[in-house]
Order: C-alpha cells, then structure tokens, then sequence
C-alpha cells in the first residue's frame, strides 16, 4: 500500500476519489431526507386526521357507556382510501376497534396505561402480530364534562412495509449511484493524471539519457501552455548551466595543464641538456636561474588559481582596512616606472585630492598592479598609461588607459574568464598566464564592486574598477594603517593571513622595493604625476 501510495498519479486519483465519495455521501444524504421526510410527514397526517375522525365521533351515553355516533369505526382514510386500525380503550380495557384489529393486546394495554398514567400520547413505530411494521399514533380524549369526564385513549395504526420498502430501494439507488460515479471519476481523473504526468514522464527520461558527455541535448517534448512548459523551459534553461559549467572545467582544466606543462618542459629541457656533459660552473648557474625564472611563473599561476578557488567557494574575505587613494594611486604610479621606462612608455597618475576607500591592502593592490602591468606589456614605444582615480555616486572609480592595440568587440566579456587571452593583438610573449583578469574581477566582486572594460573613442583599452565609497568619515588615521573595525570581514583579533590566503605574499617571497631614494611624492592636486624609476616587484601577478 505504501509503494502504490509513493505514486504521484496514484495519490491524485486517491485524492479525486475521496472528493468525490464525499460530495457523493452529502448528495445522497441530501436526497434520502428530501424523499422520505415528506413521505414520512404525510403518513403521520394521515394517522392524525383519522385519529381526529375517529376522537370526534366518540360520544359519552347516558348509562355511562362510549359509543361511535356513526356506529363502526372506519378502517380508511383518505382519497387513496389508505387502511387505518383503529381502537379505542378505556380503563376497563377495549371497548371498540376495527374489524382489522392486527397490533398485539399487550401494546394496547401498555400504550393505555402509560396514558393513563399522565405519560401521555406518542407518535411510534411498531410490529403487528405478523410482524410487519406500522406506524401508530395513539392519545387521550375526555368525553363527557366535569365532574363525569371518562378518558378514553384512541389508538391508530397504519402499515408502513411499503414505505420502508421504497425508502429501501432508495437507499440501494443512492449508494449504487454514488458509487458508479465514484468509480467513473477516478477512471477519468486516472486518465487525467496519466495524460498530464506524461510530459513529466519524458522530461524525465531525457533527464536520465542526458550524461556529461551531451549536455549540449535539450528536453524538447510537447507540453501545453502551463506550468509544464514552464518546468521544460527551467530544465533546459538548467542544461544550458551546465553545459557552460562543464564546458569551463574542461577548458580550465586544459588551459591550467597547459600552463604547467609549459615550464616544466622547458625545466625538463634546461636539465637534460647541463646534464648532458660536464660543464662549467657559469653554464649551470645559467640553467638554474633559467629553472627559477620558470619556477616563479608557474608558482604565480598556482597562487592565482588558489585565490581563484577561494573565490569560487566564497571564502575570498577581505581585510577592510581604511585606504588613502591619493597615496595609493601615486605608490601604484611610481612602483611601475621602471618597467615603463625599460619599453619607453610613460605612466602618468591622475591623483585625488582627499579620500579614502575601505578596501583590502593587498587584494586592492594586486588588483590595480594586474591592470597596470598589462597597460605597460601592451603598449606601443612612446605611449603613455593612464592610472586615475575619482569618487561619485556613492564608489571610487580607478581607471587604467593606455594607447595599445585594445580589445577585439568580440573578447570584451570572454576577457575576464580564465586563461583567456586576445592573442591577436595581445600576445604571449609577455609571460601572462591569462588569469589576470579573472582575479581583479574575483577581488572587486569581494569587495561588492565590479571591473569592467569600458568604451572610449580611440586606440587602447580602459579598464574601471569600482569600489563602494565609504559610508561614514574616516575614524582617524592616513592611507592603509588605520584599521577600520565594524566592517564586514574585518576584527582586531583576526589572526594573521597565511600565504596564498588574501594576496598576502608567500613565504620566503620578497617583499615589494620602496620607492628610489630621491624621489620627493608629488603634491596633490596638481599637475599629472609622471612616476619615480622604480623596477617592479618580483612578486607581482599579471594577466
């Protein structure tokens, strides 16, 4: 019983019939009162009216005897000239009754003295001597006047076999009825439930026909204009997901071996060939920094894919701390100038005047130095690279321009996924990993803003990363070194970070160089700052 009541199908059609069996027990109960309460009324008139006939007829004689003025009683009643038994009993017993006398001697001699007794009269249903049944209806009438009043009790009776007989036939109607239209219900709500369960049956079937291997399938079964085709609709809407979903993991998943696979072929490379003969000790200290340079690339791309991973999962929580963007624009110009220098390009810092972002120090940092660094890789000799930042509308806006082939129309949405690269325009050569941008628009989703590729006239790329403004005045302090408690992913016990963990340098890692001596900070407010030769830190991550 519980695996057929497991049944979808079966649970509805349950509920149908119990429906229906309820409207069908009210509906019969209502036309069983509205038959028989009438039948039933009628016949106790017909005892009444003869119980009338027959109380009005009795006269008291003058010896003190009752008598019937029109001599025998009458035994019909009524057009229909219905049978009636008719008796009437005084203390002494029965004194006059119809030639038809059927109701036992006991009753009558009951039914008196109960009235007698002050009980009086009642309306009951009764077995004659056959045991068929009757109705009878029997009370007290006083002939005579005071103080010579002598009670009698008459008492009328009338067969009832033939009402109960219809009234039995209307019950076998009734239930029999019922339950035909019972059973017709369900086998309809049976078909129902089976014609509209159908499509459900073959989304389902194409659900279990659909592996890993052919999600590009799509449920196209026919369905009416309802929540049906709304279902089909999600689940392909669904399909569609994960067919992106798996479709990025295998491409990330080769694209990822690929890059790891590259520098370890040139690792494997570089050894075989200092392993191939004894050499001198200027050729191995070539082959080893050869190994570290490819060490370190592939050592950025893990930390890359680990802080990528951690932002899948959610667990990429910063640090807010309160952020002078005048310092940190400017400390992003000038970090940067060596690197610039070296390709003939010019960076140029557009600083604020005054204000504060709250923001994480480093993930903000590897950000922006993401930006800057592919903005200087990309460049044209003599171009210059833009580095700004403005406030309005409730964020900060840092923008990094710069004069270089820009992005095809068709890669401005690709270009933040994974391991995606124009190659057309944008070359590898540079030693980017294409994970850049991913990780600047995984750090601004953190932070609750965005990175975007905006559209400007004119050669180059514009790259906008929009952090929320903070809501309050700052609470005391200059650039990052005051803590901001009260934000969200920040407290004065957080432990310290661990490596990988936030854009915090790795052990062992080299920390970024500090701006060259010399090189006095430009004022703010005045004109753009052209960034101090500084060579850029070894542990930076690019695109």
């Amino acid at each position: 019983m519980s695996r057929l009541l497991s049944s979808t199908r079966a649970r509805l059609v349950l509920f149908q019939v119990l429906i229906l069996g309820l409207a069908g027990l009210v509906t019969s109960y209502a036309i069983f009162k509205l038959v028989t309460v009438p039948a039933q009324q009628e016949s106790d008139a017909v005892l009444y009216e003869q119980w009338n006939k027959v109380s009005s007829g009795l006269q008291l004689q003058a010896d003190g005897s009752v008598a019937y003025s029109q001599g025998a009683l009458p035994e019909t009643e009524g057009d229909a000239q219905i049978p009636i038994e008719a008796v009437v009993l005084t203390k002494d017993g029965v004194i006059a009754h119809t030639d038809s006398r059927i109701l036992p001697d006991s009753f009558l001699s009951q039914s008196a003295a109960s009235v007698f007794a002050g009980k009086g009269g009642a309306m009951v249903d009764w077995h004659d001597r056959n045991g068929a049944p009757r109705r009878v209806y029997y009370e007290q009438q006083a002939l005579g006047d005071q103080p010579n009043q002598v009670p009698v009790v008459v008492v009328v009776s009338r067969s009832t076999a033939e009402l109960q007989a219809t009234t039995r036939r209307l019950l076998l109607l009734l239930a029999g009825g019922s339950l035909l239209v019972t059973l017709v219900g369900a086998a309809l709500a049976w078909l129902l439930v089976d014609r509209t369960l159908r499509p459900v049956r073959a989304i389902a079937a194409a659900a279990r026909s659909i592996g890993d291997r052919d999600l590009h399938r799509r449920v196209d079964v026919p369905t009416p204009a309802d929540e049906l085709r709304e279902l089909r609709a999600t689940f392909n809407q669904m399909l569609g997901r994960l067919e992106r979903s798996f479709e990025g993991m295998r491409r990330f998943t080769a694209d990822a071996s690929h890059e790891l696979r590259s520098p370890l072929t040139v690792i494997r490379t570089a050894v075989d060939v200092a392993l191939a003969r004894p050499r001198a000790p200027a050729d191995y200290q070539k082959v080893l920094q050869s190994v570290q340079v490819e060490v370190d690339h592939m050592g950025r791309v893990l930390e890359q894919l680990l802080l990528l991973a951690q932002a899948d999962a959610g667990s990429l929580r910063p640090l807010l701390r309160e952020i002078d963007v005048a310092d940190l624009v400017e400390e992003l110009a000038a970090r940067w100038r060596g690197a610039a220098e070296a390709k003939q390009v010019e960076v140029v810092a557009e600083i604020p005047d005054v204000g504060t972002v709250q923001a994480d120090p480093d993930l903000l940092r590897r950000a922006l130095d993401n930006l800057v660094e592919n903005a200087v890789r990309h460049s044209p000799a003599l171009a210059q690279v833009t580095v700004s930042a403005r406030s309005g509308d409730g964020a900060w806006l840092f923008e990094v321009a710069d004069q270089g082939a820009g992005i095809p129309e068709d890669l401005r949405e690709e270009v933040f996924r994974r391991f995606v690269r124009a190659d057309s325009v944008r070359t590898r050569r540079g030693g980017g990993a294409g994970l850049g941008l991913a990780l600047g628009a995984a750090i601004a989703r953190a932070h609750q803003g965005e990175l975007t590729l905006a559209r400007r006239p004119g050669p180059g790329a514009v790259f906008q990363l929009r952090l929320p403004a903070p809501e309050r005045p700052p609470s005391g302090g200059a650039g990052g070194e005051t803590p901001s408690p009260g934000f969200a992913g920040y407290s004065p016990d957080s432990p310290p970070r661990e490596a990988g963990f936030a854009g915090t340098p790795a052990a062992g890692e080299p920390p970024p160089p500090p701006a060259s001596p010399g090189t006095p900070p430009t004022p703010r407010g005045r004109e753009p700052h052209r960034a101090s030769p500084l060579t850029p830190p070894g542990s930076l991550i690019s695109s």
